[in-house]
């Protein structure tokens, strides 16, 4: 889902100011010139024979489009539920027998333009459910978790406006700035081919560094993203913090005090399109200032990190992923992370939207916890998709020596999802 509103950011800034910012994210392209020439082989009044809507549904879907063009806006949403079990497991000699469950996740998403090349996002969410984490998140029984999609979830709220934000585009596109409510990872630590739980891995060490990820949360922001030259684009974000790995007598809200003690982080990204294959090349790194309890001894220190995110396409349909992670080894449980994988594009004659994506990850438990080895994660989903509207897919984990420790049992999880947008 970060994948995505990054998207609709740039597409939408790329619409008002008439110029492409060339740190889109990799398939961006791609995706638009497939849909320009789908649209030029369907014959006029007709209907494609691989899309979801009858003809009458295509004509209802350009009437709203029409409509919201009209008056400014843009309107997106989805639906997704998933099911999600393991197999019981002793860790740390605690017993988890089987711990499985269901979810689900919905978003509302509604842009508009009050002036021009600036744009609001407004993101409403719903969701329920935690799948294999139900049991093994509260015990702490991972290092990083099964499940990312539960992430947003409102709780006994109900409903929750994750997302409320500005963004303005000057200098034709190539100074963007934001403020209001989101995410640091929405502006950091992007992956085109592992960003997007709802589409893509589900595993926490496949979608973003899970130590940065244990501190993002939705509070007021600011962010300017600058694209120097056509290559190269530095990003800066300033958030505040509700200093959310402290006990709950010590956080305070994020309304409050916002410059207290922030999150602040900072990424250079460079884009690569040799041979005609984009990639992007992304170095970052982050302070989390409040102070955290040393993991040994007395005392509190800064949490901070530095990381790499790399995707590159090595062939039309295949692409390569990588991230690296070094945290605050006084504060953090996993002071060094690594991923790796791929993602394969329409493998079979006939379906050319299905993915395939296979992953592995690292996470160094720290020498000053009671196990001090690596908990290894490895992933592997296949995508089938129905068009634009509608994607199903099968999804199969399996760690090996949680919490870093080899006596250990592994981990097998298997999940199908399903997806449906509009």
């Amino acid at each position: 889902m970060r994948c995505r509103i990054l998207l609709t950011i740039v597409a939408l800034t790329a619409t008002l100011t008439g110029v492409a910012p060339a740190s889109a994210a990799a398939g961006t392209e791609e995706a638009g010139e497939e849909s320009s020439e789908t649209q030029e082989q369907q014959p006029p009044g007709g209907t494609d024979a691989t899309s979801p809507l009858p003809i009458r549904g295509k004509e209802l879907e350009a009437i709203r489009e029409l409509i919201l063009e009209r008056v400014g806006l843009s309107l997106h949403g989805g639906v997704l539920g998933y099911y999600q079990g393991t197999n019981g497991v002793d860790i740390d000699h605690r017993e988890f027998d089987n711990p499985d469950g269901a979810g689900f996740a919905a978003d509302l998403e509604l842009g508009f333009s009050p002036i021009p090349g600036g744009e609001v996002l407004l993101r409403i969410h719903a969701g329920e459910g935690d799948g294999a984490d139900r049991f093994l998140e509260p015990a702490g029984a991972l290092l990083a978790d099964l499940n990312t999609i539960n992430d947003d979830n409102p709780g006994d709220d109900g409903l929750k406006l994750l997302e409320a934000f500005y963004t303005q585009a000057l200098f034709e596109g190539r100074l963007l700035f934001s403020v209001g409510k989101t995410e640091p990872l929405l502006f950091l630590d992007e992956n085109a081919f592992a960003n997007d739980e709802y589409a893509q891995f589900v595993g926490k060490p496949f979608v973003n560094n899970p130590v940065l990820d244990s501190e993002d949360e939705y509070a007021p922001l600011m962010a300017l993203r600058v694209r120097f030259i056509e290559e190269v684009t530095c990003t800066l974000v300033g958030q505040s913090s509700t200093r959310p790995l402290l006990e709950g007598d010590q956080q305070k809200s994020a309304y409050e005090k916002i410059f207290n003690k922030p999150f602040v982080g900072g990424q250079i990204e460079a884009a690569s399109g040799l041979g005609g294959l984009e990639g992007h090349y992304r170095l970052y790194a982050w302070f989390q200032t409040y102070r955290h309890p040393r993991l040994a001894g007395s005392g509190s220190e800064e949490g901070w990190g530095v990381g790499f995110s790399l995707d590159q396409q090595i062939l039309e349909r295949v692409g390569l992923f990588a991230r690296l992670g070094c945290q605050n080894d006084e504060v953090y449980e996993v002071p060094w992370f690594w991923s790796a994988g791929t993602s394969v594009q329409g493998l079979f004659a006939g379906r050319p939207e299905d993915v395939l994506g296979m992953g592995i990850a690292g996470l160094k438990a720290n020498e000053d916890l009671q196990d001090d080895g690596t908990e290894l994660h490895l992933e592997a989903y296949w995508r089938f998709a129905w068009g634009e509207h509608f994607a199903l897919s099968p999804d199969i984990q399996y760690v090996l020596a949680p919490l870093g420790d080899g006596d250990n049992d592994g981990v097998v999880a298997g999940m199908i999802r399903g997806e449906a947008y509009f």
